[in-house]
C-alpha cells in the first residue's frame, strides 16, 4: 500500500517558490502573473504546492495549539513557547499568540489561513486554463484544493469559532462595502466544508500515483477520515447547542452559534466514520505493532512497550492515513529526548517539552482501568493513596524500571502504553544509541538534580521530571556531540483515531452502549496489551457497571483518546469540543485548564527530596478563552467583524 504523507519531490518544492501568493492583492496590470503561473502544467504544479505550503506546522511546539496549549505538556522556559503562554495567561488582542487569522505570534509570516484560502480560490479559478493537463489530473488537482479549502476553514473554526467563509475571491474592483465581510453562522460554515469534502472525495485517488514524486498529496482515504473527524467534532457539545453563546451575534443581529442541540449530527458523524473505516480497511490500512527484528528475542511485554513509539516513528507505516513528511521531527525528538548518558552533551538535545504529572496519572493501571478506579490500587494495596511514595524496582518490572531503583509507586503496575509514552527517573530506555539493543541492555534514565537526565543548569531538562518518549524513535541517539534522528511523518490522523471517533459517535447515538461501541476500542486495547473494556471494568474496577451506561462509556472513550493519542496534537482540541459551557464529562476543559500543572521536585538530589509534588504552573482559563481573539487592528480594517465574546 502506498503511504499518504505530505512529501513532494525537489521539483515540486522548487516550483512552489516560483508561484507564491505575493500577487493576491493584485491590480489589473499584474494579471499576467496569474496567466504565467497557469500557463503550463509544471508551473501549475508549483502553485498547487503553494496551496499545500500553508498547512499548519502541527509538529511545531510554537505553532501547534494541540501540542502545547493546555496541561498535557510544559517546558522550562514557557515564555519561549506561545502555547505555554496561552495556558499560563490566556491570549491577547493586540498581538495574539499563534495568530492563524492574520499570521504572526508563532505562525510564519504570510502563512495566515485566509491567505491560504485566497490561494486555493485562485487555483480553482485557473486550473481549467492549464493547457497540458489531462482531464484526470485537472479533476484530481482541483479535488486536492477543495480538500485544503475545507481543512483550512475548519482549522480556523477550531480556534475562532464562526468565521467569514471564503467561497470565492472578491473581484479586483470590489467596492468597500463588499470587502467588509461578516462572520457566518457556524452551521452554514460546516455545511460548506462538508460540501467541499464530498466534492473532493469523488475525484481524489485511492493512493498516490508515484511514491517518490507524489507521496503525501491528498487522497480519498485522507479526505474521508478528515470528514469523519470534522463531523464528530461538530456533533460534540461545544459546537452543538452551546448555550454559552446565546448572545453571540454579528452586527446584523444574526446568531453565530445555533442554540438548538441536534442529535442527528451524531448520526451523520457515525455514518462518516463507518464509511471512512470501511474504505481505509479495504485499502489495507490496519493497526500496526512493533515488529521484533529477526533473531532478536523479546518478551511480549517489551513489544507492547515499544509499540507506541513504533506507531509514530516508523516511516510510512500501515496505520498512518495522513502524515506531514515536511514536519521538523528532528526538532521534535531533540525537544523530547532526555540526556541518556554523559556523552549526550550535543547542543541539539534540548529535552524541554515535559508531560505533566496529571498526564502520567491519566494512563491506566495494568488492568486497563483508571488508577483511581482499580480495586487493587484503591482497596487491596492502597497504591493510589501512596502513589507519591517510593518503591524499589522488582522482577515484575525489570524491563521498564531499573532493578532495585527507588521511584514513585505511581510508576508501578501501569499499562504498557504508559511505559512506551513517557520516561521518568529510574525508567528504562530501549535503543538510544546502544549497539544491538535488547530488553536486557536498556539505559536507565537518571532524572534527579545534577544527574545526566536531570536539571544541571538553566536549560535542557524536564520541568516535571517526565520526558515524552513516544515521539522519539528507538533509533535516535546523540552520543559524542552528535545527533542522529529517525525521520518520520508527523501523524495528522491515523486509523486508531478513526476507530475512537467511531466508538464515540456510536455511543452517542445509542441509548446504551453495546458490542458495536466496544468493538474498535477493544482492538486498540488488544494492540496495547490490555484486556477488553468489558473484562477490565467487570473484574477490576470499583465501578463495574460504568461501561454499560452511556455517560460512563463516554468517559471511558474520552480517557482512551487522551491515552492512545497522547502528545500527537489532539489533546487541546478534544477537551475543548467535549465541553459545552458546563461540565459534562470527566475530562472538562474548564477544570483541566484551571488545575495546577504539577511535576516532581526536579531540584531534589535525593530520593526523599525529589519525590515531592510541586506546582509548575497555575493556568488561567475562563469563558472567553474557548475562542481565541481576533487582532484589534483586523477589526479596525473590517468594521463588520465582531470580536469573540469576552475580548
Amino acid at each position: 500500500m502506498k503511504t499518504n504523507t505530505v512529501k513532494f519531490n525537489l521539483l515540486f518544492l522548487t516550483a512552489m517558490l516560483v508561484a507564491s501568493c505575493d500577487f493576491l492583492d493584485i491590480v489589473p496590470e499584474k494579471n499576467g502573473t496569474i496567466e504565467y503561473a497557469f500557463g503550463e502544467k509544471k508551473r501549475a504544479l508549483g502553485y498547487l504546492a503553494t496551496c499545500y505550503s500553508f498547512l499548519p506546522q502541527m509538529e511545531n511546539e510554537g505553532a501547534s495549539p494541540g501540542r502545547t496549549v493546555g496541561p498535557e505538556s510544559f517546558q522550562y522556559h514557557p515564555s519561549e513557547n506561545n502555547g505555554n503562554l496561552i495556558t499560563m495567561y490566556g491570549n491577547n488582542i493586540s498581538s495574539p499568540y499563534m495568530n492563524y487569522w492574520d499570521a504572526g505570534g508563532g505562525v510564519s509570516g504570510g502563512k495566515g489561513i485566509f491567505t491560504a484560502l485566497r490561494c486555493c480560490n485562485i487555483f480553482l479559478e485557473n486550473v481549467n486554463s492549464v493547457p497540458d493537463l489531462n482531464s484526470y489530473e485537472r479533476a484530481s488537482w482541483a479535488a486536492e484544493i477543495k480538500f485544503l479549502k475545507a481543512f483550512y476553514h475548519w482549522w480556523l473554526i477550531q480556534l475562532y469559532g464562526p468565521i467569514p467563509v471564503v467561497r470565492e475571491n472578491l473581484p479586483i474592483d470590489a467596492s468597500p462595502e463588499e470587502v467588509q465581510v461578516f462572520r457566518e453562522p457556524l452551521d452554514d460554515a460546516v455545511t460548506y466544508i462538508t460540501q467541499l469534502l464530498d466534492e473532493a472525495i469523488v475525484d481524489l485517488p485511492d493512493v498516490v500515483e508515484t511514491d517518490i514524486v507524489d507521496m503525501g498529496r491528498i487522497t480519498k482515504p485522507i479526505a474521508m477520515a478528515i470528514k469523519a473527524k470534522i463531523l464528530t467534532s461538530y456533533a460534540s457539545p461545544f459546537y452543538n447547542g452551546n448555550t454559552s453563546y446565546s448572545n453571540f451575534t454579528d452586527k446584523r443581529g444574526v446568531h453565530l452559534f445555533s442554540q438548538t442541540k441536534d442529535e442527528t449530527k451524531w448520526v451523520h458523524a457515525l455514518a462518516a466514520c463507518r464509511e471512512a473505516i470501511d474504505y481505509c480497511e479495504s485499502l489495507g490500512y490496519r493497526l500496526m505493532e512493533f515488529e521484533v527484528p529477526l533473531g532478536s528475542p523479546m518478551s511480549d511485554s517489551t513489544r507492547y512497550v515499544l509499540t507506541p513509539q513504533a506507531v509514530i516513528t516508523t516511516p510510512w507505516n500501515r496505520e498512518l492515513i495522513w502524515g506531514l513528511s515536511k514536519a521538523d521531527v528532528n526538532t521534535v525528538q531533540s525537544n523530547c529526548m532526555p540526556m541518556l548518558d554523559n556523552s549526550y552533551q550535543a547542543a541539539s538535545i534540548r529535552a524541554r517539552f515535559a508531560p505533566s504529572l496529571s498526564v502520567a496519572e491519566t494512563f491506566y493501571s495494568s488492568h486497563g482501568v483508571p488508577i483511581d478506579e482499580d480495586k487493587d490500587w484503591i482497596v487491596v494495596n492502597n497504591w493510589y493513596n501512596d502513589r507519591y511514595q517510593t518503591a524499589a524496582g522488582d522482577d515484575d518490572h525489570k524491563y521498564v524500571i531499573t532493578k532495585d531503583f527507588e521511584t514513585a509507586r505511581l510508576h508501578f503496575n501501569r499499562e504498557y502504553r504508559f511505559y512506551g509514552s513517557v520516561t521518568f527517573d529510574g525508567s528504562l530506555w530501549y535503543g538510544g544509541g546502544v549497539t544491538n539493543p535488547t530488553e536486557n541492555n536498556q539505559i536507565t534514565v537518571l532524572g534527579k538534580l545534577n544527574q545526566v537526565a536531570g536539571r544541571k543548569g538553566i536549560e535542557r531538562y524536564s520541568i516535571t521530571g517526565y520526558h515524552i518518549k513516544k515521539l522519539v524513535s528507538i533509533n535516535t541517539a546523540a552520543p559524542n556531540n552528535s545527533f542522529s534522528s529517525q525521520k518520520y511523518a508527523w501523524p495528522v490522523i491515523r486509523l486508531a483515531d478513526l476507530y475512537l471517533l467511531y466508538s464515540e459517535a456510536r455511543n452517542e447515538v445509542m441509548s446504551a452502549p453495546d458490542d458495536s461501541v466496544y468493538m474498535y476500542i477493544n482492538r486498540i486495547r488488544e494492540r496495547a496489551g490490555i484486556p477488553s473494556v468489558q473484562e477490565s471494568w467487570s473484574n477490576w474496577s470499583n465501578n463495574p457497571e460504568k461501561y454499560k451506561r452511556k455517560e460512563g462509556m463516554r468517559d471511558i472513550i474520552h480517557q482512551e483518546r487522551l491515552i492512545e493519542l497522547a502528545f500527537e496534537g489532539h489533546y487541546y482540541f478534544d477537551i475543548k469540543r467535549w465541553s459545552g459551557g458546563a461540565q459534562r464529562a470527566r475530562y472538562d476543559i474548564m477544570t483541566l485548564m484551571n488545575n495546577p500543572i504539577k511535576g516532581w521536585n526536579i531540584d531534589g538530589a535525593t530520593t526523599v527530596d525529589y519525590y515531592v509534588v510541586r506546582n509548575v504552573c497555575v493556568p488561567q482559563f475562563s469563558l472567553r478563552d474557548y475562542l481565541w481573539p481576533i487582532k484589534e487592528s483586523t477589526l479596525t480594517v473590517n468594521g463588520n467583524l465582531v470580536q469573540n465574546p469576552g475580548w
